[in-house]
C-alpha cells in the first residue's frame, strides 16, 4: 500500500510541473524577485504622477502682485534753508493781524489797549519781535504814568526784553520748531533788545528812588525833622524875647515906683514876657528835640535805601551764538 500511494504522489507531482511549464502565470502573481506587497501599495494610494491637488483659493492677479510689490517712496526731506522760510514766513502771517490793530489802537489814543494786545500776542505766540514791540509800547505808556505807574510798565518793559533775547537765543541755537526770525533779521532784532534796554536803564533809577518806601520815609522825615526843627529854633527865639522883656521890666519896675503912667505898662510887659518865655521855651524844646530826632531817622533811613539799592544791583557776562556782552540787573 506505501508503495502504491508513493506511486500515486510522484505521478501527480509530474503532472503539476508539466501544466505549470504549460500554462502562464496570471497577471498578479509574483515574478521571481519582486515583492509580494507592491500591490497594496498601488490600491492604497495613486502614482506620483497621478496625484490631484485641489485649491479653491483664487490665484491673485498680476495688477495686485505689482502693487504688493510697490514700496511707497518715502518724501524727501526739505532743506533747512526751505524749512526756515517757512517758519518766518509762518510768523509773520501770524503776527502781521496782531501788529496792524495794535497801531490803530495806538492811533486812536488807546494805548493801554494796544499794549495789552501785543503782551498777549507775543505770550501766546512765543514771538520775540511781539516781545519788542510789547516793551515798546510799555516805554512810550510809562512817559505818560505816575511815577508808581511808570516804574512798573519801565519794569515790565525789561521783562518783554529778556523773554525776546531768550526766544533769538533760543532759535540761534538751532531749534527750527522756535524759529520765527529771519537769520538775517538777528542782528537788527539785538540791536533793538539793546537800544529798549538802555532805555530803561536809564529811566529806572530815579524811579526807583523816588519810588522806594524806604526813601520815601526817608524824604518825609528829614521834610518834617526839618520843619519841626525850625519851629523848636523859632520857640526858643520867643523864649529870649520874653527872657528880655521880662528882666527889663523887672529894671524898670523900681525906678516906676507907684505912678501907675509908668506902673501899669511896665506889669504888662513883664507879664507878656514871662508868657512867652514859657510858651517859648514849651515849643523850643519839643520842636528842636522833635526835629532833630527826625532829622535823624531820616538821614539813616536815606543811607539804608541807598545801600539796599545798591545791593541789588549786579553785573554779569552775557554770552549767546550771535552775540555777548555784559548784562546789568537789578532787583527792585
Amino acid at each position: 500500500m506505501s508503495t502504491v500511494r508513493s506511486q500515486g504522489r510522484r505521478s501527480l507531482l509530474v503532472v503539476g510541473i508539466a501544466l505549470s511549464l504549460a500554462v502562464p502565470a496570471p497577471a498578479w502573481a509574483a515574478q521571481p524577485g519582486e515583492s509580494t506587497t507592491e500591490w497594496k501599495t498601488d490600491s492604497a494610494k495613486p502614482a506620483a504622477d497621478d496625484d490631484i491637488v485641489l485649491d479653491d483659493s483664487p490665484e491673485p492677479s498680476n495688477n495686485n502682485k505689482k502693487k504688493s510689490g510697490k514700496k511707497k517712496a518715502a518724501p524727501k526731506p526739505q532743506p533747512r534753508e526751505a524749512v526756515i522760510s517757512a517758519q518766518v514766513e509762518k510768523a509773520e502771517a501770524e503776527r502781521a493781524p496782531l501788529q496792524d490793530q495794535a497801531q490803530k489802537l495806538s492811533d486812536a489814543g488807546n494805548l493801554e489797549g494796544a499794549v495789552g494786545l501785543l503782551a498777549g500776542g507775543a505770550e501766546a505766540l512765543r514771538d520775540p519781535v511781539l516781545h519788542l514791540a510789547a516793551a515798546d509800547a510799555r516805554q512810550k505808556l510809562a512817559r505818560k504814568r505816575s511815577a508808581d505807574q511808570a516804574k512798573a510798565e519801565w519794569e515790565a518793559s525789561l521783562r518783554h526784553i529778556d523773554r525776546a533775547d531768550a526766544l533769538l537765543a533760543a532759535s540761534s541755537g538751532g531749534a527750527l520748531d522756535g524759529i520765527r526770525v529771519s537769520p538775517d533779521d538777528v542782528e537788527t532784532m539785538h540791536a533793538w533788545s539793546t537800544e529798549l534796554r538802555a532805555a530803561a536803564d536809564g529811566a529806572l533809577p530815579d524811579l526807583v528812588r523816588r519810588t522806594n518806601p524806604v526813601r520815601r520815609n526817608a524824604r518825609g522825615e528829614l521834610i518834617a525833622g526839618s520843619i519841626f526843627l525850625a519851629g523848636g529854633l523859632a520857640g526858643l527865639g520867643v523864649m529870649a524875647g520874653g527872657i528880655y522883656l521880662s528882666r527889663s521890666a523887672d529894671r524898670e519896675l523900681p525906678k516906676a515906683g507907684d505912678n501907675p503912667m509908668y506902673l501899669e505898662p511896665l506889669e504888662a510887659q513883664k507879664k507878656k514876657g514871662d508868657t512867652m518865655t514859657a510858651a517859648g521855651a514849651v515849643a523850643g524844646v519839643l520842636g528842636v528835640a522833635l526835629g532833630v530826632t527826625l532829622v535823624a531817622l531820616g538821614a539813616t533811613d536815606f543811607k539804608k535805601a541807598k545801600m539796599e539799592q545798591l545791593s541789588r544791583v549786579s553785573v554779569a557776562p552775557t554770552f549767546a551764538p550771535t552775540y555777548g556782552g555784559l548784562s546789568l540787573s537789578a532787583r527792585f
